[in-house]
């Protein structure tokens, strides 16, 4: 298991940080081997023992190696074939990877990693990974647009949402939308029923072409985005998160853009040191549940408080944006 894309720290450093040792070796307890038939004497182990850990038991006797068995690796050959119905059990201890721990603490620490990251770009309005970012805002009138995120790396496209209405006549298949939908935006409704492409219509340019003509008197709803020239004007205020335009109200627009400091985990936390410090505070104090504060439930791991203590609030008050 591995932390997110987003995350600003991984599970290595989230235990290094709690003082969790990796276990050098696991314990396998009473594995059920197999069942003598008085025949077969090879029988394989799930795992190989570290020598001398071996304990192996057949109908609930200990067993001696070299006087009545051999093992091999996962290999076990009896000198004398266990009796008929007699069950054959193990015990012994196996090699643990570098970076064993217990599957309710990975699992426990993945969600709290994910938890402090988001804690920490909610209260600075910034993005740490690089990631694509949708928004959607409704136009007011004014010349300048305010992004949620920052810092910005680059727009990947504006549009404004869409809606055109026709009617069926039981003969027409084609159907002019007024403009060209952004690829990929666009939804097509016949009587509130969703159609699909190829089976029902095709786009070609701004026209929608059915394959059989809608019965006479059917409403068509056509939604779709439509793109708008990301001239040089945009980038205008770009590095404080803004871009100027004309946002006419009753219009909504979406943008997408990528917003970020690093494309990886080692590139963002050079460059934002504090804010992963504080991170790894957040999750040590959940993990250990010190805070006296409000708590919320996380499906599979239980009630995980979610507030962030004085000292790393003031970490990440540099960081932090104004919504201005």
């Amino acid at each position: 298991m591995t932390s997110s894309d987003t995350a600003l720290v991984d599970l290595t450093q989230a235990k290094n940080f709690l003082h969790m040792d990796a276990a050098s070796s696991l314990r396998v307890d009473a594995e059920h081997v197999g069942a003598g038939d008085g025949t077969t004497k090879i029988f394989t182990l799930d795992y190989t023992p570290i020598g001398g850990s071996l304990r192996l038991y057949v109908n609930g006797v200990l067993q001696t190696e070299m006087t009545h068995y051999t093992i091999n690796g996962v290999t076990v050959t009896f000198v004398a074939a266990p009796t008929l119905n007699y069950p054959i059990t193990a015990s012994y201890d196996k090699t643990a990877a570098d970076d064993t721990f217990e599957d309710f603490d990975d699992k426990l620490l993945e969600r709290l990693i994910e938890a402090a990251t988001k804690k920490a770009e909610d209260y600075t309005g910034r993005i740490f990974m690089q990631r694509e970012i949708t928004e959607s805002h409704h136009g007011d009138g004014s010349k300048t647009l305010r992004l949620y995120k920052r810092p910005i790396v680059s727009v990947s496209s504006v549009s404004y949402k869409s809606i055109a209405r026709s009617t069926g006549d039981g003969e027409t298949v084609g159907f002019s939308l007024g403009y060209t939908p952004k690829s990929g935006s666009l939804t097509v409704y016949v009587d509130g029923v969703l159609k699909s492409t190829p089976e029902d219509y095709t786009l070609s340019g701004q026209v929608v072409t059915f394959t059989s003509a809608p019965s006479d008197g059917a409403e068509l709803v056509f939604r779709f985005e439509v793109s708008l020239k990301l001239s040089q004007s945009y980038f205008e205020q770009i590095h404080i998160g803004r871009l100027i335009g004309t946002w006419l109200p009753g219009y909504e627009y979406v943008v997408r853009y990528v917003s970020g400091y690093g494309v990886d985990r080692d590139t963002t936390a050079a460059l934002v040191p504090d804010i992963v410090l504080g991170c790894l505070i957040c999750i040590a104090r959940w993990y250990e549940n010190r805070i006296d504060a409000k708590s919320q439930n996380i499906a599979g791991v239980g009630s995980v408080d979610y507030s962030a203590p004085d000292e790393v609030l003031s970490l990440w008050q540099p960081y932090k944006t104004e919504l201005v």
